[in-house]
């Protein structure tokens, strides 16, 4: 059974590093941005292999797979076998690098660090590869000693910056690198990946393929917390409160589970959105396999209650963001929840 391949997924992005290595134009830093789990970090590694890989795949004629549709692809595979790949694999290859946050940054000193093992030859790569994961968290002056050596990079050397987005970074970061956006994974290649790697049926796989803002990572996480069993719980409170207490006791326990209350709010926004759509295009409905439920239930809300209490969940989101009480947003919140207007 094949694996989730990121350069599948990323086809845009992958052919484009694929011809600048054929072509031996490598730039000497890329920025890779787009949310966690589009395939950032397994396209990085994809690359420090195919650029150092000592068998690269060939075609029948002997040459470097890369020609015509599947140039992107190809180009950026390696055989999996020899050395090089199987260190790089192992995270244990002398000239390939990656410098990760410790705790909520970057810190000058691992960019220091970072920059003591460049200034050295290579022991055995022929490109080496220097990853900073999440480099919208460098403090600044890690940022700035990372935009000195960008600005003279060592020979023979790849630096590749993920992060959630440009802004985040210096300009003058981002200037001196060739900036590559990965967009959400499709969710007909999430849901293939649950069916085959979680045995999921299509109908749930569908849910939270839809449900995973495009993102591996995160499809993964919900097909391994129990995610639809905990949306069950959500939904069936939101419809089954009837008295202020009920909704005091509901707010009470989502105040204790903070991490969870993006996740909370999504299930929430998506159903209400599911009552409104099956009115007029059932057909895309995220819920699925709630279709009784939502037949059920759509009924007794009146459209405009509906979307009012989408945007009262919008509100709460935004108040919480900006630090607002917690458990007193959502008191209010659930009061909002529990009108027809």
């Amino acid at each position: 059974m094949p694996a989730f391949d990121p350069l599948v997924a990323q086809k845009r992005a992958v052919r484009l590093m694929a011809m600048a290595l054929y072509t031996g134009s490598l730039p000497h830093a890329f920025l890779f941005t787009g949310h966690e789990g589009t395939g950032r970090r397994a396209v990085a590694v994809a690359l420090a292999m195919a650029a150092n890989c000592v068998k690269p795949p060939r075609d029948t004629m002997g040459n470097e797979k890369i020609n015509g549709s599947s140039a992107g692809e190809n180009a950026l595979r390696s055989c999996g076998q020899c050395r090089s790949c199987k260190k790089i694999m192992a995270g244990n290859h002398p000239d390939i690098h990656i410098v990760e946050p410790s705790g909520k940054m970057i810190k000058v000193d691992q960019i220091r660090a970072l920059c003591r093992k460049l200034s050295l030859k290579p022991y055995e790569a022929s490109t080496r590869v220097a990853v900073i994961a999440g480099a919208q968290t460098l403090n600044p002056e890690a940022g700035n000693t990372l935009l000195k050596t960008l600005e003279e990079p060592p020979e023979h050397t790849v630096f590749i910056l993920t992060a959630l987005q440009a802004t985040d970074l210096l300009p003058t970061i981002v200037s001196r690198c060739r900036h590559l956006h990965f967009a959400p994974i499709p969710a007909e290649l999430l849901r293939l990946y649950l069916e085959n790697h979680h045995g999921m049926d299509s109908i749930t796989a569908d849910v939270i393929a839809s449900m995973a803002d495009g993102s591996m990572t995160q499809a993964r996480r919900m097909a391994e917390t129990g995610w639809v069993e905990h949306r069950n719980q959500i939904i069936e409170q939101m419809e089954s409160m009837t008295s202020p207490g009920e909704r005091l006791v509901f707010a009470e326990s989502l105040s204790r589970k903070k991490e969870q209350l993006p996740e909370v709010f999504g299930i929430m926004q998506s159903w209400l959105r599911d009552l409104i759509v099956n009115r007029i295009a059932p057909e895309k409905i995220i819920h699925r396999d709630l279709i009784d439920k939502i037949e059920n239930y759509g009924p007794r809300h009146r459209v405009v209650s509906l979307m009012s209490k989408i945007n009262a969940i919008t509100t709460a989101q935004q108040d919480i963001h900006a630090n607002a009480n917690i458990r007193l947003t959502l008191d209010a919140l659930m009061l909002s929840l529990a009108m027809e207007e």
